[in-house]
């Protein structure tokens, strides 16, 4: 029987010519594609069903001063083998133009646009090529991603209009609502064209809260930008400065202690519980089922006063760092953690029932916000979202990390697309991040909590290039310093 062919002998094979570089990035393929080439080796990529890739990130990097050109990276999701395909192109000199793939795959809409806002660099053949990041008062020519910008640029103010589309006719009205701070989305402006119950059209307006994060990240060494990654969102400390750790421990070649991951799965359940906690809370209260919404309050609020006992932060700062984690927990307090979600769980199941024996809120919920599986597919829904509408993927078992790849993990899948389903993942998911953190109290071995570098990178490795596209350009000088020459 004949060896089934990689993806990227697939590639190359269909485009010969049109692939100027093979390579690999921590073992992930990648491939440098001529830019006028790209929209079509991505639309095969999306659609060749031995293939079928989500695009899961967009991103562009500036190398400015060091070398005249940008580059585009294109991360793509193979459906069936759950691996990671990476396509990249260069934009040389000063060229500003590169080929949108929107037309081809919905997912780069917002991506190509964000580029546009942040980098300068546009999306030739784009459907909608209106401000997106950079709303209207920016002046015209800010870019704040290109490594000219200063990080502590003032900018002026000016007048400026957001051209939002409008439906006209006999009954339609436009319901604008907003800016507002709509919940985990951050500030948001929606103007609804309805005709009577149904929504027409919905125009969303969002990025009111521009922070300079990413240039701040500059400002720092690799060590000491843990405390910012870890307020990139508030309520998702572990998962944004794990990120930020594990990017910056592959760049370093760091493998970190066997503990130090058990603890590291062990605070990010910990945080999803606190999080699905107050999201299943949110859906009840919308729905005008305050009961419920106190309730699941309630239950949050132990697991917030859980972390506090556990780290000295409700939101778990400062447990993790780059090599390791920070905090170190006894067997008195892995016990305590195991007996409050052992008074928890059964508060939670009483609640499920409740819900469930509800007609009025399942009534809410069932059809409400159907979101079918091809369209969550082609505009790469992930998460909580995509696993509602029949999406099986999760990254702790399909590309573990910490110690995930020593931990089974159940992944909870409906096919519904609806509220309900949504709800249910969440619930499901609740469950399932208490069986682990159990698991991990069981299996957690003795041994150090951190490792040490043994060196620092080398500017121009790869692995540096694509790190420095979000973290800075900080890597020629000390570690562990407070101030460091740049690799420029």
């Amino acid at each position: 029987m004949p060896r089934a062919m990689t993806p990227v002998e697939r590639v190359t094979e269909a485009f010969g010519a049109a692939i100027a570089e093979v390579s690999a990035v921590q073992g992930t393929p990648m491939l440098r594609v001529e830019k006028e080439h790209v929209p079509v080796v991505a639309h095969y990529v999306h659609t060749h069903p031995e293939l079928r890739g989500t695009l899961s990130l967009l991103w562009a990097m500036d190398h400015r001063p060091r070398e005249a050109r940008s580059e585009l990276y294109y991360l793509f999701t193979l459906r069936e083998r759950r691996e990671w395909l990476l396509l990249r192109t260069e934009l040389r000199g000063e060229d500003r133009l590169f080929r949108s793939i929107t037309p081809h795959i919905h997912a780069a809409k917002w991506y190509e646009r964000e580029i546009r806002d942040l980098f300068g660099l546009i999306p030739q053949g784009h459907p909608d090529l209106r401000r997106l990041v950079r709303h209207e008062h920016w002046p015209k020519g800010t870019h704040p991603l290109k490594k000219e910008f200063s990080w502590n640029t003032v900018l002026q103010r000016q007048q400026g209009e957001y051209r939002f589309r409008h439906i006209e006719g006999e009954g339609v009205f436009e319901v604008p609502v907003g800016p507002i701070h709509a919940g985990i989305i951050e500030p948001g402006h929606f103007r609804f064209s309805v005709a009577g119950e149904p929504i027409m059209q919905l125009e969303l307006r969002h990025f009111w809260k521009h922070r300079g994060v990413e240039k701040l990240f500059e400002q720092q060494n690799l060590a000491t930008a843990v405390p910012l990654a870890e307020r990139v969102s508030g309520d998702t400390t572990i998962g944004h400065s794990l990120a930020y750790c594990q990017a910056v421990e592959a760049l370093l070649g760091l493998e970190v202690p066997r503990r130090a991951r058990y603890l590291r799965s062990l605070f990010l359940e910990l945080e999803r519980l606190h999080n699905h906690l107050g999201d299943v809370g949110a859906i009840c209260n919308d729905t005008a089922y305050v009961l419920a919404h106190a309730h699941c309050g309630r239950m949050k609020e132990r697991i917030m006063q859980l972390s506090d006992r556990l780290t000295g932060s409700r939101f778990l700062r400062g447990a993790n760092q780059v090599g390791g984690v920070a905090v170190d927990l006894t067997g008195a307090q892995l016990a305590e953690v195991v007996t409050e979600l052992d008074a928890i769980e059964p508060d939670f199941s009483e609640l499920e029932r409740i819900l469930f024996a509800n007609a009025s809120l399942t009534d809410r919920l069932e059809t409400t916000g159907v979101l079918k599986e091809r369209t969550a597919w082609d505009h790469a829904v992930m998460g909580v979202v995509g696993k509602a509408t029949g999406i099986d993927r999760d990254l702790r078992r399909d590309r573990p990390f910490a110690a995930y790849d020593e931990l089974q993990v159940k992944v909870s899948v409906y096919r519904y697309g609806d509220v309900r389903a949504r709800m249910r993942v969440r619930m499901d998911e609740i469950h399932e991040s208490m069986r682990l953190i159990r698991d991990v109290r069981e299996r957690i071995p003795q041994g150090p909590i951190t490792a040490e570098p043994s060196g620092v990178p080398v500017a121009g490795d790869s692995r540096c290039e694509i790190l420095r596209s979000c973290s800075g350009p900080r890597f020629s000088g000390r570690y562990w310093g407070t101030s460091s020459r740049t690799s420029r």
